[in-house]
């Protein structure tokens, strides 16, 4: 059970970052869909931990601001994952979503007081070298890279780090009890806010979308993201070591999308570019010892 768990995490994780990158690409409504998307996936995944939370009910106001905080950078996190999808290379944003890790163990060490081991100075090094590869692309930007996706890229990176730093201030302030309160108004703010954004400009809305078909595709990607946090919890819980299913969920996570960018959307990176992905897989391993 343990390994269909894990399973579980590793297409869950891939079906967020598949879900923004196809509805970027099919959605073909004249006007932004970014606030769309991010509206429609922050709904599906509060509908879908509001179950959850109420199966558990559990309150303390204390957590609100934790959660208040977790919306902000989970809004930043999904606005820029599927404008990043949109503008740039699908393989590169999903390495991107997931250095994630490495901002994480930065803040441990400096603020933590987290070790400063040789796996995660290994992991700074792979990085490092794997970015160099994926972005020295000798200014050709028919490769994925733009000044505009690495923007959005970057909003995605601060976005998924500072979700997770956040979380781990919460269980450091209160313990593990209140994870799906946090998640429950984490992301019910998220949506909140982001329609009421949406609704001060003239943006894309549902009716203008040409095939509705394509709205399948964030509400698959915001159940998507709750099932990844669940089978995150349950795994936790479970006899696998942390060390052996969190670079699981990101290499598994990864090589999942760049299959799908490389079959599906025949995306073509250069050499260089593919062996800074495979470093970076490596890399990812790393920074989870």
């Amino acid at each position: 059970m343990t390994y269909l768990f894990l399973l579980g995490a590793m297409t869950s994780s891939a079906l967020c970052s598949i879900m923004s990158s196809l509805f970027g690409r099919k959605s073909n409504c004249a006007k932004s869909t970014s606030s769309l998307y991010t509206i429609i996936t922050a709904i599906s995944a509060f509908l879908t931990w509001g179950i959850m939370y109420f199966s558990d009910f559990i309150f303390d106001p204390r957590s609100l601001l934790y959660s208040f905080a977790y919306g902000i950078f989970y809004s930043m996190a999904m606005f820029g994952m599927f404008k990043a999808y949109q503008t740039g290379s699908v393989s590169l944003t999903a390495f991107i979503k997931q250095l994630a890790l490495i901002g994480v163990a930065f803040w441990g060490v400096f603020f933590w007081d987290t070790p400063l081991t040789l796996n995660i100075c290994i992991g700074i090094v792979l990085i490092i070298a794997a970015l160099y590869l994926c972005f020295n692309t000798n200014k050709d930007r028919s490769q994925g890279i733009t000044l505009k996706w690495l923007f959005y890229s970057s909003m995605l990176l601060f976005g998924n780090a500072f979700c997770a730093i956040t979380q781990k201030y919460q269980q450091m302030a209160l313990g593990d009890t209140y994870g799906n309160q946090l998640m429950f108004f984490g992301i019910g703010f998220s949506a909140l806010a982001c329609t009421v954004l949406h609704f001060r400009k003239n943006r894309c809305k549902i009716s203008d979308v040409p095939n509705k078909y394509v709205l399948l595709y964030p509400i698959i990607g915001g159940i998507s993201s709750a099932l990844l946090n669940l089978f995150i919890l349950l795994l936790i819980s479970s006899t696998m070591p942390e060390n052996v299913f969190f670079p699981g969920i990101a290499v598994g996570g990864l090589i999942i999308t760049m299959l799908f960018s490389l079959l599906v959307f025949r995306e073509r990176l250069k050499l260089p570019q593919w062996i800074g992905l495979a470093i970076g897989t490596i890399a990812l391993i790393f920074l989870n010892l």
